[in-house]
């Protein structure tokens, strides 16, 4: 019998999450009329600035926010993410983030598309698949 467990390595996940920003941006693009991408070269950088802030910076702004974290019940939360990306809109051109509540709401899409992507990777749990040799082994 022969084992096999898949899980991500560091890198291919940043790889992944990237992927996924860059998706949950176009898709927030779409939905919401405050938020502009000119084409896909930018919205494929975005998603990368995207994805380096929030592994470096949201931990950092979650724990300097964390007494109102804990007043608002999470919802300093989304408003983290929504700064974001706004200041990734604003760190690139050919992306616009027109006000607040346009980065809110995208904010709120793109955690969403995360959720529904994070729920089939391999990330979210350890996959283990059995394979039974014939009698050929």
């Amino acid at each position: 019998m022969i084992v096999y467990i898949f899980t991500m390595q560091p890198v291919h996940y940043i790889f992944y999450r990237a992927c996924v920003n860059l998706i949950g941006i176009g898709i927030a693009s779409l939905i919401i009329s405050g938020i502009s991408v000119s084409s896909f070269i930018p919205l494929f950088i975005a998603g990368i600035v995207l994805t380096l802030f929030q592994t470096f910076l949201r931990p950092i702004l979650f724990f300097l926010t964390l007494p109102f974290q804990i007043l608002s019940m999470g919802i300093g939360y989304i408003i983290i993410n929504s700064f974001l990306l706004k200041l990734t809109a604003d760190f690139l051109s050919g992306i616009d983030v027109s006000g607040f509540w346009a980065a809110f709401f995208g904010a709120l899409i793109i955690s969403f598309i995360n959720m529904l992507f994070d729920l089939f990777s391999s990330r979210s749990k350890v996959q283990v698949y059995y394979h039974k040799g014939g009698d050929d082994d």
